[in-house]
C-alpha cells in the first residue's frame, strides 16, 4: 500500500494579498502605533518584501489598504440610516452622523490614552512613518465625511430660495474633522465631564455652517 502524498495548494495572488493585509491588521491590533514598515509586515505575513511590493508598491498604499479593509468590516447601518432619513432636516442628520463619529472616537480608550500621552509630552513628535497609520485613518474618515456633506448639501441647496450655496465638500469635511478632533482632545484633558455638555451645540454650529454657507 502506497502512502498518499498531499501536494500543498499553490498560493494564489489573492491569498497572498489577503495574508499581507491580515498581517498588517494584526500588527495594528497588537500596537495601534505600529509603523507597518514593509519589511516588518512582510516578515509577519511570511512573504518576501518583493511580493509585498508587487501588491503595495509604497508603504502608503499598504496602510491605506489595510485601514480601508478594517473600516469595511465596521457596522455602518446606523450611520447610513441617519444619512438617508429624509423626513429630518439635513443639518439634524449631519449632527447625528458627527455625534456617532465622536461617540465611536471617545469609546476607543487606547486612542484616548495615546492622545493624553502625546499632550503630556508635546515635544515628542512622531515621524512621517510613525504617523502613517493615523494619517491613513484620517484620510478615510475625511472621505466619509465629505460623502455625507455632498449628499446633504444637495438637499440643503434644494431647500434654499435665497441665493446660491457655496460648496467645497473637501474643505467642509476638513473643517468638521478639525471640530471633531478638538472635541476628542477636550475629552482627554482634565475637566472632560464639564465640557461634554457643550458637544452637541458645537456640532450643530459646525454642521449648520458647512451646509448653509452662501456666496
Amino acid at each position: 500500500m502506497t502512502e498518499e502524498v498531499t501536494v500543498p495548494e499553490r498560493q494564489t495572488p489573492v491569498s497572498t494579498r489577503e495574508r499581507i493585509l491580515s498581517a498588517a491588521a494584526a500588527m495594528l491590533a497588537d500596537d495601534p502605533a505600529a509603523t507597518l514598515s514593509v519589511r516588518a509586515v512582510a516578515q509577519r505575513a511570511g512573504v518576501s518584501t518583493g511580493s509585498l511590493r508587487h501588491f503595495f508598491p509604497t508603504q502608503r498604499d499598504l496602510i491605506d489598504a489595510v485601514v480601508a479593509a478594517i473600516a469595511a468590516i465596521q457596522p455602518t447601518d446606523e450611520l447610513e440610516s441617519a444619512l438617508h432619513d429624509t423626513t429630518r432636516p439635513a443639518v439634524e442628520r449631519l449632527v447625528d452622523l458627527l455625534r456617532g463619529t465622536l461617540r465611536d472616537a471617545l469609546a476607543d480608550e487606547s486612542a484616548r490614552a495615546r492622545l493624553r500621552s502625546a499632550l503630556a509630552a508635546p515635544s515628542s513628535i512622531a515621524t512621517d512613518e510613525q504617523a502613517a497609520p493615523t494619517l491613513a485613518l484620517e484620510r478615510l474618515a475625511l472621505r466619509q465625511i465629505a460623502g455625507w456633506v455632498t449628499t446633504l448639501h444637495a438637499e440643503a441647496a434644494d431647500d434654499s430660495d435665497t441665493g446660491a450655496l457655496q460648496f467645497d465638500a473637501d474643505a467642509g469635511a476638513r473643517f468638521l474633522g478639525t471640530v471633531l478632533t478638538g472635541l476628542v482632545t477636550e475629552q482627554a484633558l482634565p475637566g472632560a465631564l464639564s465640557r461634554a455638555a457643550f458637544h452637541d451645540g458645537t456640532l450643530r454650529i459646525a454642521a449648520t455652517a458647512v451646509l448653509s454657507t452662501r456666496r
